[in-house]
């Protein structure tokens, strides 16, 4: 091979590795905020609109009971961040419908807390936006 073809064939190289690794990589900060996060942020003073900013970037949808809303309330979790839990899980059940009635909960993750989540930095799977139905 002469050096014309190898300066080719690993600039073709380096671009593919380069095109990889930017659809890999994960920037700071952008994981799912978990209910137990919050919880911690609030109990050490973390204003409401950041913890809500944090949400907000990390896309993260909750599913939580009643029961459970009034139990984060209680352990310090402000109105304005559970409003925006709420508001977030309306949202998505407007813009993906699957979500209400997942009954194979393909869309939802049970996270180690007890929690179902969905969503994240990369919003849902494609097939949560679908109507149509699992074939058994």
């Amino acid at each position: 091979m002469n050096v014309r073809a190898r300066i080719v064939a690993m600039g073709v190289v380096a671009a593919l590795a380069l095109s990889g690794c930017s659809l890999m990589t994960r920037r700071y900060g952008e994981h799912p905020v978990t209910v137990r996060e919050i919880v911690l942020l609030s109990k050490h003073g973390v204003r409401p609109d950041q913890i809500i900013d944090k949400m907000r970037r990390a896309g993260t949808i909750y599913k939580l009971s009643d029961a459970q809303y009034a139990d984060i309330r209680k352990q310090g979790v402000t109105p304005a961040v559970i409003s925006y839990m709420q508001r977030s899980y309306a949202e998505a059940l407007h813009e993906f419908p699957k979500l209400a009635y997942d009954e194979y909960l393909d869309c939802w993750s049970l996270g180690f807390d007890g929690v179902w989540y969905a969503g994240g930095p990369w919003g849902l799977h494609p097939d949560c936006g679908t109507h149509a139905p699992r074939v058994k």
